[in-house]
């Protein structure tokens, strides 16, 4: 095998492993910001004041999208879209519920594991 043939072939399986330890879960992100005004988003909900819920689910959403960088991130983005939809059209226990959605979407697995994401 000529040497050219046998670099591009390792160069290739390199590439590719690399790629699919990548296509994993978010590697070690702190979410605990976000978390705090969701949580915020989620007392007001059940108080049952629709206002702040609003406000505090749009800043929990801007929060969101500031950060987005990763597949769970861009569902936590798309949960707490719904949520504010929800909480403008008065269906507050719907956009409550959403935003708890988004929350165990923010909470990570136990310790770091190396090699793969969280």
């Amino acid at each position: 095998m000529k040497p050219r043939i046998a670099l591009c072939i390792f160069s290739l399986s390199a590439l590719l492993t690399g790629v699919g330890h990548a296509a994993g879960g978010p590697m070690n992100q702190d979410l605990s910001p976000l978390t705090a005004a969701a949580q915020k988003a989620v007392d007001a909900g059940k108080r049952g004041d629709a206002e702040a819920f609003v406000k505090e689910a749009e800043d929990a959403l801007t929060q969101a999208k500031t950060q987005t960088d990763s597949a769970a991130q861009q569902r936590i983005v798309r949960k707490l879209k719904s949520a504010v939809a929800a909480g403008k059209a008065g269906k507050l226990t719907e956009a409550t519920q959403a935003v708890e959605e988004a929350m165990t979407d923010m909470k990570t697995s136990g310790p770091p594991r190396f090699g793969g994401g969280s």
